[in-house]
């Protein structure tokens, strides 16, 4: 049996190759088809782009995405937010003097116990307060409890403020006080120790340069403002 079988093999080259089925065929006749149909394929090599091309363009992509980053802060700085730093100590002690913070005037209209920031004519800086009252809203103050009443209710003030053995400054202001439109009354935290509405009367909502949203500085103090 061993004898026969090999005689099959006896009349095949030594140099034919032994292949299978149509794609083996094909590859007799066509050297450009490959093994997995009779799809042509394609000789020509892939040429990779020189590695300093490759890096050239690289630098070029990050280059614009942070020239694109910085525009956009600019953009936000100039419209939208701003950076400021407290000077003085009459918001103590929810703000403290050099704190550095970031306000925005984006849709803002005044809303009560808002932190804010006021350009007041015939001031040598912006003052920073906190807005107490809005238009046609009445206020009254009881010196000796440090009370401030809202429309007769006492105000929720759900924030520190700096309260001294004294009564609290009242002002020149005669209360019950009626917020006239287009205005806010505007106190400091520390209570005798701001120049605010009590002396400078109301301020015209228009000159509200922005709401405080953030402190950054200093940073174990960094985040919302309240």
């Amino acid at each position: 049996m061993e004898e026969n079988n090999n005689k099959n093999f006896e009349n095949i080259p030594d140099d034919t190759p032994i292949t299978e089925g149509a794609a083996a065929d094909c590859c007799k006749s066509n050297h450009s088809c490959n093994l997995e149909g009779s799809s042509p394929v394609n000789d020509k090599k892939s040429v990779d782009q020189p590695v300093g091309k490759r890096v050239t363009s690289a630098a070029i992509d990050l280059i614009d995405i942070v020239c694109s980053a910085i525009f956009l802060m600019l953009v936000l700085f100039m419209f939208v937010f701003k950076y400021v730093t407290v000077v003085g100590s009459s918001m103590y002690p929810t703000l403290h003097n050099t704190d550095r913070l970031i306000i925005t005037s984006l849709f803002y209209s005044p809303k009560q116990g808002d932190i804010v920031v006021i350009d007041v004519p015939g001031e040598d800086e912006p003052l920073i307060k906190r807005v107490i009252a809005t238009e046609r809203q009445v206020i009254s103050l009881d010196s000796e409890t440090w009370t401030v009443y809202i429309d007769g209710v006492p105000l929720d003030e759900d924030y520190e403020i700096n309260k001294t053995s004294r009564p609290m400054y009242v002002g020149g202001l005669e209360f019950p006080y009626t917020v006239e439109k287009g205005k806010v009354f505007v106190m400091g935290d520390n209570r005798n120790d701001s120049k605010d509405s009590r002396m400078i009367g109301t301020v015209d909502a228009s000159k509200i340069l922005g709401k405080v949203a953030f402190r950054l500085y200093p940073t174990d103090k960094m985040g919302a403002v309240k």
